[in-house]
């Protein structure tokens, strides 16, 4: 997929709305049942820098299926913000090109502890995983499982937190991760949607969405390639 640099070319996802379940338990606003939260500990301190099986490209050369990557195979969003790690499964998403800038654009739900951490960070990444970690238990577990009950839900999820060169908190199971800087956010707002649409959010929160410009793009071959 390569970005145009004189439109914004983007694809939102909207995720089934009727969907019965998943294996995240995700909620009707793309995210997962729970966000998982926790102080940044010696786990994060101590991720070590992603190895060289990884290669740095330019946001221009993504290949990717945009629709297909966030509706059925989910990213992980991770953010850090006052000491703290949080990270939940999404599955909506854009990716495109807004001011002359590479960007991803996050949905944030109010009801979310995600959301707090998305208002004061500056940073926040992206992580997609092989096809051999799809249908994955570690993204369903930090989708069902509380940080209330399970303050280290992260680690006992199966995922090793690993940093990118810069410093950004990925995944080592993760094959491709996207660093952003955030750039802008706003609330949507109910009087400018279709009445259609307002129906969703009768018992969920107004998503909030958050424009990254991407800084960098980091991405493994897949085992076997």
């Amino acid at each position: 997929m390569k970005f145009s640099r004189l439109v914004m070319t983007s694809v939102i996802v909207l995720a089934s709305l009727l969907a019965s379940s998943c294996s995240c338990s995700r909620k009707d606003d793309g995210s997962s049942d729970e966000t998982s939260s926790q102080e940044a500990g010696d786990e994060e301190k101590d991720a070590s820098i992603m190895s060289d099986k990884w290669e740095k490209i330019n946001p221009e050369d993504l290949s990717m299926q945009p629709v297909k990557a966030f509706n059925k195979d989910w990213f992980a969003l991770t953010v850090e913000a006052s000491r703290n790690v949080n990270a939940m499964t999404i599955s909506w998403g854009t990716i495109g090109e807004l001011w002359n800038k590479p960007v991803v654009i996050v949905y944030v739900s109010s009801s979310r502890a995600s959301k707090r951490m998305m208002d004061r960070a500056s940073t926040f990444t992206i992580s997609a995983f092989p096809e051999s970690f799809r249908n994955r238990e570690s993204l369903a577990y930090i989708g069902s499982h509380s940080f209330d009950d399970e303050p280290e839900k992260i680690k006992n999820s199966g995922l090793t937190f690993e940093k990118t060169p810069e410093g950004a908190l990925t995944y080592k199971q993760a094959s491709l991760v996207l660093q952003c800087k955030k750039i802008y956010s706003d609330d949507f707002k109910k009087n400018l949607m279709p009445s259609e649409i307002v129906k969703i959010y009768d018992n969920l929160g107004l998503h909030t969405f958050y424009i990254g410009e991407i800084i960098s793009v980091w991405k493994r071959p897949e085992e076997g390639q």
